[in-house]
């Protein structure tokens, strides 16, 4: 595949011939359509990559946006933050043997960057569904974090198929979010992640995976946390 700038008459999509031409992320591209091969079948090593890259997708979209904002300053203007988190998954978080591969939540990363990690991260159930997580602010001057930088969650409930998550609720400085989970989810056994973001969206750290925590469906939600502290896939 090839990419090419505008020229007298522009840019085309759609297909001419062999060739197809198509505009993406600000670039126009042109590829030839694969040959056909008649009669050949698939290889066993063209299923084994189709049913990993499936896993990876079927586990990434439904939480895109989240990918796009933690993985935004590796993105590249031919791939989203989303592609790079799918190529993670791909790489480095599908386990079992062909056909049967699954995604290991805890080798999954929700973010990626060189910012300094929260210090200290923990997590507890909370009667009402729920989950308080907490951790320590340890900016100073000469490390790579500020107290304005926004916290990520990610929940993941395996056996609903679903996530909950928050990008805006906290920033470094609080040491706390409180996020309030569907009432369905009490009992379940959930998955959880955190990670932190630039206020600009420029940076983020590599996102901690915390462990799994079942959902508290007991008594009423938390109180709210008090004022002073205490995203076209791409195959890989």
């Amino acid at each position: 595949m090839g990419s090419f700038k505008k020229g007298i008459q522009g840019g085309f999509s759609g297909k001419i011939g062999n060739v197809v031409g198509a505009h993406w992320r600000g670039i126009d591209y042109m590829r030839s359509l694969p040959r056909v091969s008649k009669g050949r079948a698939v290889t066993e090593e063209q299923l084994l990559h189709r049913v990993r890259f499936a896993c990876a997708v079927n586990f990434a979209k439904p939480i895109s946006f989240v990918f796009n904002a933690g993985y935004g300053k590796l993105a590249k203007q031919n791939l989203s933050g989303y592609n790079l988190a799918v190529r993670q998954i791909y790489k480095d978080a599908i386990v079992g043997e062909y056909p049967d591969f699954e995604v290991d939540p805890a080798l999954v990363r929700i973010s990626e960057g060189d910012l300094v990690r929260p210090r200290n991260p923990a997590m507890a159930a909370v009667s009402g569904q729920v989950l308080r997580l907490t951790w320590v602010d340890h900016t100073r001057l000469g490390i790579k974090a500020d107290h304005s930088d926004r916290a990520i969650v990610v929940v993941y409930n395996p056996a609903k198929a679903e996530y909950q998550y928050d990008t805006q609720g906290a920033e470094r400085l609080d040491e706390e979010l409180l996020l309030e989970l569907p009432d369905y989810f009490a009992g379940d056994e959930v998955h959880v992640y955190l990670g932190m973001v630039s206020k600009t969206g420029g940076n983020a750290c590599n996102s901690l995976y915390l462990g799994t925590v079942t959902v508290d469906g007991s008594g009423t939600p938390a109180p709210e946390p008090d004022d002073e502290p205490e995203e076209e896939e791409i195959e890989p």
